[in-house]
């Protein structure tokens, strides 16, 4: 089981779209969950691509590629994972902020918060901050993750989060914040609430929130 989560990885670093899917397919029929598939090969090679993205082992276009082969394989498990109606745990809103074309993080993060349970907005990516705002008043959602790749976004986070002020809704929402341009630092400058370091802290940061 462990080589095919490594050939689902390796698919992704290698932009081959017809492979994850098999490899998907077949880590399915031996007997994988549709978490484990993304905690042991979806997560894994989506956070090296980000890595070398980081190191400029990867260009943008590159980055694109790799998410595009990370769709791929989502389609396969989100029904899987969203078949449990029963567990709705609360309305997450998820986008890429004005400024920033990349949707790794945002898709993974997605994906497995509709795996735990969430209902899911996803605005896609440059979302203007008017279409933040729209989502809000016309949902339910508690939360809102935005993902932030390149640090000329800040400029597109800082107009999102005075937008939610200035209408009323930023006490509604709680804003998580991830990406390779974020840190802990950007959220305390931004006055965001949370740092979410990957997918996974993402989706344990959301489930603290609507514990509360």
């Amino acid at each position: 089981m462990a080589d095919q989560f490594e050939l689902i990885k390796k698919s992704i670093l290698e932009f081959e779209t017809e492979k994850i899917v098999d490899h998907i397919k077949k880590a399915l029929k031996s007997g994988a969950s549709p978490t484990e598939i993304i905690e042991k090969g979806i997560r894994p090679g989506a956070e090296i691509a980000g890595d070398k993205f980081d190191k400029c082992e990867f260009y943008l276009p590159e980055l694109v590629m790799a998410g595009e082969v990370i769709k791929s394989g989502i389609s396969i498990l989100e029904p899987l994972l969203t078949k449990d109606k029963s567990r709705h745990k609360g309305t997450v809103i998820t986008a890429t902020v004005q400024g920033d074309l990349h949707d790794i993080g945002k898709d993974l993060v997605s994906v497995m918060l509709k795996g735990n349970g969430f209902k899911v907005i996803d605005l896609g990516v440059d979302v203007p901050p008017e279409k933040v705002v729209k989502a809000v008043k016309e949902s339910d959602a508690g939360i809102i993750c935005l993902s932030i790749l390149l640090t000329p976004a800040y400029e597109g986070l800082s107009a999102t989060l005075k937008a939610l002020k200035d209408n009323n809704l930023r006490k509604k929402v709680k804003v998580v914040l991830g990406g390779a341009a974020v840190s802990l630092e950007t959220v305390e400058r931004y006055g965001a609430d949370y740092y979410g370091h990957d997918s996974n802290e993402a989706v344990e940061i959301c489930k603290k929130i609507m514990s509360k």
